[in-house]
């Protein structure tokens, strides 16, 4: 059973209060954003602060992969595990975020196993992911999973519209597919370029480079540099996912409207794309289901967004399966 953010809060909160909190909780399924609404909420639930004060609490510490290579690294297991061990700054418990779980490298993944199976009393791991299939089996056993669902009443942000606006342009656009998927293609990426280049904190630094230059001797210059644009490169790939599950949820949407789905409040009359058969619009949420895991894969990002859209685009022209 999927729960919603706010059940899967108010059972924990319950748990919580009769003292039966487990060590470790995998939180998976929904968006980027869902998870790390519910694992923050439940890591201020656990600390006793507010949520906005977890960006400087000294009690909780969150690792996501930040290497070149998208992988959270035996390094940063080292630094978690340092966490872990030592005394809590402030109260008695201390609290662990493990965003995209699923992209520990398998030495990292042996390394957390061992803080997993024996952590210090008063430690909390919470694990996120969306691929919890790809996480060690050992890992999982020692886990309580928590699957989200998505909400169809969360609106989507700034950045979720913008793709959502670019593929029903494209749609409209009455070219071949071949041609909107061109447009599209370039149009995602370009999302993510801009992403990239408006990142605050490798702007900062770079703003502060000369700075830093006559601060400090030049290798801890070029590693934090390199850090900083790793860190910005891996969460670009984080907004890719976010992007590409927004396109899911939209067309989940027309699919329930087709079907008369009475929970469904989307009207799909009013939607740009209510010609399209509800067969092909599933055989549309399965190609970026694919998407999602080729990407995942490491495979070149346009060859597999162009191979996707084009059979999306594909099956939006055809009148019938």
């Amino acid at each position: 059973m999927a729960f919603s953010v706010e059940d899967a809060l108010k059972r924990l909160t319950n748990v919580k209060k009769n003292g039966q909190l487990a060590h470790a909780y995998l939180i998976h399924g929904a968006s980027s954003a869902h998870q790390d609404e519910l694992s923050e909420e439940l890591a201020a639930l656990i600390l006793g602060c507010r949520r906005e004060e977890l960006a400087s609490y000294p009690d909780v510490q969150i690792i996501q992969p930040t290497s070149k290579s998208r992988r959270i690294l035996i390094e940063q297991i080292r630094l978690l595990e340092h966490f872990i061990q030592k005394r809590p700054s402030i109260g008695m418990v201390k609290v662990a975020i493990l965003r995209e779980a699923d992209r520990l490298a398998l030495n990292a993944a042996n390394a957390f196993l061992k803080g997993l199976e024996e952590p210090p009393p008063g430690t909390y791991l919470l694990l996120l992911s969306h691929r919890p299939d790809a996480l060690l089996p050992t890992i999982l056993s020692r886990c309580i999973q928590i699957p989200l669902r998505l909400q169809e009443h969360r609106p989507p942000n700034l950045q979720e519209q913008a793709v959502i606006d670019l593929f029903i342009r494209c749609f409209q656009s009455q070219m071949s597919p071949i041609v909107q998927t061109f447009q599209f293609s370039r149009g995602f990426q370009g999302l993510l370029t801009e992403y990239k280049e408006k990142s605050e904190s490798l702007e900062k630094f770079m703003a502060d480079r000369e700075r830093y230059k006559n601060a400090t001797d030049g290798k801890w210059l070029q590693d934090q540099e390199e850090h900083l644009k790793a860190l910005t490169e891996s969460n670009a790939l984080r907004l890719r996912r976010e992007l590409i599950a927004s396109l899911e949820n939209y067309l989940a949407k027309i699919l329930c409207a087709a079907y008369r789905n009475p929970s469904s409040s989307f009207e799909r009359s009013s939607d740009p794309l209510n010609r399209i058969p509800g067969k092909n619009i599933l055989r549309q949420l399965e190609c970026l289901h694919r998407l999602q895991k080729v990407l995942d894969l490491g495979v070149n990002e346009a060859l597999a967004l162009e191979t996707c859209f084009l059979e999306i685009f594909t099956l939006s022209a055809s009148k019938s399966t």
